[in-house]
Formats: C-alpha cells, sequence, structure tokens
C-alpha cells in the first residue's frame, strides 16, 4: 500500500526481460565494470544449474531503476548482472551468427531485443544497457556489435574495467561453446534458444522503479540495511550522494575522479581499504564493519557529503602512490631514498596497515622528517613481519592512532612517533634475533631483499636497508642450498628436510648461469661454486664442509646477528 502512495513500482520478471523492456543507463557516479573472472563464473554456473534442474525460477536479487530525466532508466544498482547477462547474450548471438541462415535471424533478433536500439536521430546503434563513460565505448564496440562488424576490432582496452570486460566476454564464449559442445549440430541452436528464454523468463530480478521525488541513493541505502546484498563502497557512495541535494553533479564528479586514482593501482578491494584508511587518518582506527555506520553517524547534511568526497578525490593520488612510489610524480618533499624505502614496505614486505601513517607523514612532514620517520617505518616493518603474532590487528590500531595524531599535528617528528608507539608493535633485538634465527620465508621477493641487504650491511654499505632497490643492475638468482625436492646426493630424511628447506638460512644469492648450473647436485660440487661467487653471504656458505639442519641453524644464527644491527629496534 504504502509502495502505491509513494509511487514506487515493485514488480518481478526475467533479467532478459528488463533489458529488453527498458532502455537503460549507468550514472556517472557508478564505478565501472567490477566483477572478476570468479563472479562471472559463480553466475554462469548457477544458471547451468538451474536449466538443468528444470529451468526453475532462479532469483538474481534486486535491480533499483530511477527516472534519469531522459528517455532512459538510470541503474542505481544492478550494473554488474545486468552487464554479464548482456555479455552472455552477446555470445550466445555471436555463436548463432556461425551456424547458419536461419540462426543468423535469431542472433539479429537477439540483437534489437535486448543488446541494441537503432537511433533514428542519429542513424546509430546504441546499447539497450548504456555503461559509464569509461566502458560505454568498449562495451558496445567489443561486445554487442557482431563479431561479423568491421568496428568490432577497433577499441582497445584502456582501463581495468576494460580487462574485466574483455574476461568476462572470453568467459561467455567459453561457456557458450560448453553448452553446445554435447549437443547434435541440428540441436545446438535449440539449446541455446533454450538459454535465451530461461535468461527472458526465469532468471527473475525483482524490478524498483523510484519515482523523481525519491531519491534513489537513500533507496539504495535503505535496501542495504535490510539486509540485500551490497558493498561496503556502494553503501558509501550511495549514502553520500543521498545528501548531496543541488550538488550531486559535483559529488559524482568527485567520487568518479577518486575511483580513477584508485582503479590505477587497485580494485574494488583496494577502494573499500583507501575509504576505511582516510577516516582513519581524521578519527583513528576504524574498522571495515564499522566504517558504514560512523559516516552515517557523522555526515548529515550536503557541505559534509561534499567535503568529504573533496578530501577522498584530493588524497587518492598521494594514496594510489605509496603503491607506486618510485614513478608517482607527486611528492616533491619526498626523495629517492625515502621513496625506495616506501617501496620496501608497501610492495616488497606488503604492509597494508601502515598506508595511513605513511600518508600522513608525507602530507605534513619536512623532508628530512620524511625519510628519517620512513627509514624507521622500515625497520618495523621487517621486525613485525619477522617475529610478529597475532595477525595485522595490532598495527592496524596502532598506526592508525598515530595518522590520526600526525594530521591533527600531535605528532610533529620521527622520535616522537618512537615514543608514541605501542609497545606491542615494536619487537625487541631478543625477539627479532630469535625470531629471524628460525625464520621460513616463502616468497622469494621478501628473500631476494632479505639476502641483498645483508649483503649491502656486510660490505658496510650505509644505505643496506634500502637493499639495492635503486640498483637497476642487480641481477642475482635465490638459490636454495638444500634444493627444493629431494635429489641425489642429499641423503636427508625428507619429512626433516621440508621443515629446513624454506629456512633463510638456506638460501643464498647466486648469479643465474650458476643457479642453473649447479641446481640439485649435492654441497660438495655447490661449495666449490659458492665459495667463487662475488657475494660475501654466498662465500661463507662455501666455506661449509657439510650442509644439514645443524649447519642452517648456525648459518641463519649469523645472519640474525647482522639483521638486530641492519633494522634497529628505534
Amino acid at each position: 500500500m504504502s509502495g502505491k502512495s509513494l509511487g514506487i513500482n515493485v514488480h518481478d520478471l526475467g533479467i532478459g526481460a528488463t533489458l529488453n523492456q527498458n532502455l537503460l543507463m549507468v550514472p556517472p557516479n557508478q564505478r565501472s565494470y567490477a566483477w572478476e573472472v570468479s563472479h562471472v563464473q559463480t553466475l554462469f554456473e548457477d544458471l547451468s544449474g538451474a536449466i538443468a534442474a528444470g529451468g526453475q525460477p532462479y532469483f538474481l536479487g534486486t535491480v533499483v531503476l530511477t527516472q534519469s530525466g531522459s528517455d532512459r532508466l538510470e541503474v542505481a544498482d544492478g550494473q554488474q548482472r545486468l552487464a554479464t547477462t548482456s555479455i552472455l547474450i552477446a555470445a550466445i548471438r555471436d555463436a548463432l551468427e556461425e551456424m547458419g541462415d536461419q540462426e543468423k535471424k535469431a542472433a539479429d533478433k537477439y540483437t534489437t531485443e535486448y543488446l541494441l536500439v537503432y537511433d533514428e536521430t542519429t542513424g546509430e546503434n546504441t546499447p539497450r544497457l548504456q555503461m559509464n563513460y569509461e566502458d560505454n565505448d568498449f562495451f558496445l564496440n567489443q561486445i554487442l556489435i557482431s563479431a561479423k562488424e568491421a568496428e568490432r576490432s577497433q577499441t582497445p582496452p584502456t582501463v581495468p574495467s576494460h580487462l574485466r570486460l574483455s574476461n568476462a566476454a572470453a568467459l561467455a564464449k567459453e561457456h557458450v561453446q560448453k553448452i553446445i559442445s554435447q549437443f547434435a549440430k541440428q540441436d545446438k541452436a535449440k539449446e541455446l534458444y533454450k538459454w535465451v528464454k530461461f535468461l527472458r523468463d526465469s532468471a527473475m530480478v525483482i524490478s524498483i522503479r523510484v519515482p523523481d521525488h525519491i531519491n534513489a541513493y537513500t533507496m539504495f541505502e535503505t535496501l542495504n540495511d535490510r539486509g540485500l546484498r551490497a558493498s561496503q563502497t556502494d553503501i558509501l557512495k550511495n549514502f553520500l550522494f543521498g545528501r548531496a541535494q543541488d550538488r550531486l553533479t559535483e559529488i559524482q564528479m568527485k567520487w568518479s575522479s577518486m575511483v580513477a586514482s584508485i582503479e590505477t593501482v587497485g580494485d574494488e578491494d583496494l577502494l573499500l581499504t583507501y575509504l576505511r584508511h582516510h577516516w582513519t587518518l581524521t578519527h583513528g582506527y576504524t574498522a571495515e564493519r564499522e566504517l558504514a555506520a560512523l559516516v552515517k553517524n557523522e555526515i548529515s547534511g550536503k557541505q559534509q557529503a561534499m567535503n568529504m568526497v573533496v578530501s577522498l578525490d584530493t588524497l587518492a593520488g598521494d594514496y594510489a602512490g605509496l603503491l607506486n612510489p618510485l614513478e608517482y610524480n607527486g611528492w616533491p618533499t619526498v626523495d629517492k631514498q625515502a621513496r625506495a624505502y616506501i617501496y620496501i614496505i608497501t610492495k616488497i614486505l606488503a604492509v597494508e596497515q601502515i598506508l595511513p601513517l605513511l600518508l600522513a607523514v608525507i602530507k605534513k612532514f619536512e623532508a628530512p622528517k620524511i625519510k628519517a620517520s620512513m627509514k624507521m617505518f622500515l625497520s618495523w616493518s621487517v621486525r613485525f613481519l619477522v617475529a610478529g603474532s597475532g595477525g595485522g590487528g595490532p598495527l592496524d590500531r596502532a598506526y592508525g592512532q598515530l595518522a590520526k595524531e600526525v594530521m591533527d599535528g600531535t605528532i610533529k617528528t620521527a622520535p616522537q612517533l618512537r615514543d608514541k608507539v605501542r609497545a606491542g608493535v615494536l619487537r625487541t633485538d631478543a625477539e627479532f634475533k630469535q625470531a629471524f634465527s628460525k625464520a621460513r620465508v616463502t616468497k622469494t621477493i621478501l628473500v631476494r631483499y632479505y639476502l641483498r641487504a645483508l649483503e649491502l650491511h656486510k660490505e658496510n654499505d650505509a644505505h643496506a636497508d634500502l637493499g639495492g632497490t635503486l640498483d637497476e643492475s642487480f641481477i642475482l638468482n635465490v638459490e636454495h642450498v638444500l634444493p627444493q625436492r629431494a635429489s641425489e646426493g642429499w641423503k636427508l630424511d625428507e619429512q626433516v628436510a621440508q621443515q629446513f628447506r624454506k629456512r633463510l638460512g638456506n638460501m643464498v644469492l647466486l648469479n643465474p648461469d650458476e643457479n642453473v648450473k649447479v641446481a640439485n647436485k649435492g654441497f660438495s660440487e655447490k661449495r666449490k661454486v659458492y665459495s667463487k661467487s662475488p657475494v660475501l653471504l654466498t662465500q661463507n656458505v662455501g666455506n661449509f664442509t657439510d650442509w644439514g639442519p645443524d649447519q642452517i641453524d648456525e648459518w641463519q644464527e649469523s645472519l640474525a646477528e647482522l639483521a638486530v644491527n641492519l633494522w634497529p629496534e628505534k
């Protein structure tokens, strides 16, 4: 009853019918196509299961549409499912075009009914589902237009969403071939007809059409408060848009600009992490599950919403720069060494929790203090990565609070950061040395950094903790002394070998050619090569006369002694 008085139109219909009965558009504020291969694969498998079960109705969730002031309805929620369904129908159309004249007629029918509509004013075909400005041309020319058309191959991918669209189209083509492969030639087309009928009539959505006087973004937010599935990112976006009122266009543009900056280095997950870290800068540590509620509690009007989105856009480029620091053109006060420290922390060690603190220091500290802080953060990060326990929760809380205090001016120098950091985050010399002496490292990028940095420290290099990051001539492989697989010449019990193969003390740096030559040879052969290596640490391993658990323990103890000095506590 209340729906009728509000003028909200709610009805159920197939997702194919939704494409057929409406001209739709994704508004500029909406994120670009975001589904990864796993999402697309899951949808196709679910549809296959429903058809195999007799074509019973299969529920695909809600689609929220609103008037846009033109002849098209805006898609406030449902873009990913609608676009992926269009991609699947296009793949079915393409397959039918290859079969014969009769099937070609069906293909043309599907193009007209579900994919394209002829615009007599321009003389061109336009999509029934018009994507946002980044995706629409690619979606039209690479997917919706028939594979027979010349334009099909003239739009190269330029942004991550284009690659996701391409991947979805390739998966759809593969899925269609899988559908028809089990049928005789005369039955292949019939099976595809059945699929399109299922998409039209039985792959059901609840279509909610919202009139002009109802804020569709608020509607979307309310639906998700009632438990319907949506990402925190979409909930926050639509909440802010719902507060925008007459400044909606400005907020949409700023939001799109922010998303574009983050998408240069990451995906939807990174976007949500950025939203949380941005809030952390001014409010301290914030758990992901609490973010939406906290924003809703504080942002009450259009000016606050505008201020938040402007700030998100302003800082997005610098945040993305943290994940690409050696090439990023911003930060005039951050020199090469400081950028190298950031690179090691974010790309090699991959410590995500420290990102808001890095950004706060870059925005608030002077150049010498930035470098000193980044050097210190690197030591903290290595120590916690090697000797930490209990996951990243303590880091999130500690770094979040420090970031807030840097941003509000309470902390102004690296020594103040040292004094303020929580004891649970730092690892003492004794803790670090003990953990390092027994550390197993599975990621080659980490092994290479640790060993290269320790080697430079052994050579008394003043910037050993940079690990040769700025040295482009450095090319050495990670060599496992005790081979990664059981080999002749190594009579160690396999169970024991498994415990020691990934120990840091069992690995050395070696010239790639020599690495290939020694491969799985016995230690007596390997040590001859090691002893001639220009790498001092590799030479030291070559001085051993035998190699096994005792020698690995002994050697790694000596590496731990170096590590304590290389990555100091404070």
